[in-house]
């Protein structure tokens, strides 16, 4: 009987932990050490490189240290085209003229290079808008705050005080985890208040962006429950079993392709 996908990926989580702890490893030994074909440890492995998991080169195999989610922004690797791929969805659901809360993560930061297309109001606590694409048209405003270091982001009393004063039509933002125990979650505290607040302030939609790591985790400060999350755009490598549970939650999952 063939493997179930469950079976599958807890598989491949065990080869990248068996990586982890190796400095690397040869394709005939990791089909030997989970006991499976050279067929099935190949596909295994072609999907762990595709999710920036590993690097397969030669023969020999070995774990890819992921950076921090918010660095990196401009390198090539798997991961980072995996974001480019989510960021890439996401003009579609924004209408223009609109106003939009945006926050710091690396993944809205793709999305405002995106939205170049269409002009705009962007109000973000991200200090790297000023890197961004944009619309002739469109403003952008910064809510001011504490400035907050390697993110460089914007945070503390002031910052969720102006953005107490308005509302927006949309907000994207980007998260550490989201689960159905524990909702939108973030690792930073300072960060959870300005995230908070963004989605508190929305007349219509609250974006969620996503990279598969982070659907069906938590961190360790809440922003949000899932009633207060209209839609979900992440990665096809995002897990199933999460996946239909969030969709049965009422968020619109998207799901697209790397």
């Amino acid at each position: 009987m063939k493997n179930s996908i469950a079976n599958v990926d807890a598989r491949r989580e065990s080869i990248v932990s068996k990586l982890q702890q190796n400095e690397q490893m040869s394709v005939k030994n990791l089909a030997h050490e989970f006991a499976v074909s050279l067929v099935t440890i190949r596909r295994d492995l072609k999907v762990l490189q595709q999710m920036g998991q590993i690097t397969w080169t030669h023969g020999r195999v070995q774990a890819v240290l992921q950076p921090d989610a918010d660095e990196l922004l401009n390198d090539k690797s798997s991961m980072n085209h995996i974001k480019d791929c989510i960021a890439k969805a996401e003009p579609e659901y924004i209408k223009e003229n609109s106003t939009l809360f945006v926050n710091s993560s690396s993944l809205c930061w793709r999305m405002i290079n995106q939205l170049a297309i269409k002009p705009l109001t962007i109000i973000t606590n991200n200090l790297r808008v000023t890197e961004c694409a944009r619309h002739p048209e469109t403003s952008i405003i910064m809510t001011g705050g504490e400035v907050r270091y390697p993110k460089e982001s914007l945070v503390g009393t002031i910052a969720v005080q102006f953005l107490e004063t308005m509302q927006s039509d949309y907000t994207l933002i980007g998260c550490d985890g989201i689960s159905l125990d524990e909702g939108l979650t973030t690792h930073n505290i300072y960060e959870s208040q300005v995230n908070s607040t963004m989605v508190q302030r929305t007349k219509q939609k609250v974006i969620c962006v996503a990279d598969y790591r982070k659907v069906g985790v938590s961190s360790n400060y809440h922003v949000a429950d899932l009633d207060q999350i209209d839609v979900l755009i992440t990665d096809t490598f995002a897990n199933e079993r999460v996946v239909r549970s969030l969709r049965k939650s009422g968020i619109e999952v998207i799901q697209v392709s790397v």
